[in-house]
């Protein structure tokens, strides 16, 4: 089971400032954070399912050498010590390392290249990526902590504003979401992790974007079609129990 462990995994003193040399010769500070989260599991749950505990961060950087725009969002996966040995020696808990690229990482990496390929407007361009195993001194010594580079997007999430927003806006919304899916889904990605808070709205532009694609797949057909109940399963509109999921009339927008 997943564990709300209320901790700071990436704390100000040791990521605000701290600088980030990427492959490709770029290299980036980072100036703020935007959010973190964590999957935290048990020692129990680890080892029956072979999960590993990860927490993600994305934070605001700006471009002290090389290529590339002068601020970019860069985002991070790294492993965590599963609960019961958070607060254990570094010794015990790095017994838990997992060396490898892990996951998450690797397919956003390999979904914003093909979107990035395909010069998708609808999702942030892929700057480069690289990877380190923690040291002595981090939550899983040697362990995965694994970096991604990628176009830093104007808009609020979704997540934030959805409610607050007035119907009209929704529409506009919804109608933005609809060119930025279709889009996304030509260009040969597919998002398999829906919800509002996968989605930026750019309010000045009525632009909508799609983020954070750690979990996607590849549409089967190079034929993209739309259907309106794309808007259910985003948490873009609500179907009451009476509704008729083919008709937007009957839902609630």
């Amino acid at each position: 089971m997943k564990i709300p462990s209320n901790l700071t995994w990436f704390d100000n003193d040791g990521y605000i400032g701290l600088k980030l040399a990427f492959p490709a010769g770029s290299t980036w500070q980072l100036e703020r954070k935007i959010k973190e989260s964590e999957d935290l599991y048990t020692q129990e749950t680890s080892e029956l399912y072979k999960f590993t505990s990860q927490a993600q961060a994305t934070f605001v950087a700006y471009k002290v050498a090389g290529n590339g725009p002068s601020t970019a969002a860069i985002k991070i996966h790294m492993q965590i010590p599963c609960w019961e040995t958070v607060t254990k020696q570094p010794s015990v808990r790095a017994k838990q390392a997992d060396p490898g690229i892990p996951y998450r990482g690797s397919s956003e990496v390999a979904a914003l290249s093909i979107l990035t390929k395909a010069r998708c407007s609808s999702a942030p361009y892929l700057i480069n990526w690289t990877y380190r195993r923690q040291n002595g001194s981090g939550w899983v010594p040697g362990g995965y902590i694994h970096f991604i580079a990628m176009e830093l997007l104007p808009g609020v999430n979704v997540s934030s504003i959805f409610n607050s927003m007035e119907r009209r806006e929704r529409d506009h919304l919804r109608s933005a979401f609809k060119k930025a899916w279709i889009e996304c889904m030509s260009c040969g990605v597919e998002h398999d992790d829906i919800g509002l808070q996968n989605l930026l709205w750019d309010r000045e532009q009525h632009k909508c974007y799609l983020i954070d694609f750690e979990h996607f797949d590849t549409p089967s057909s190079k034929f993209v079609t739309w259907r309106d109940r794309n808007y259910l399963a985003w948490n873009l509109a609500q179907a009451p129990n009476f509704a008729d999921f083919d008709d937007m009339s009957t839902w609630i927008l």
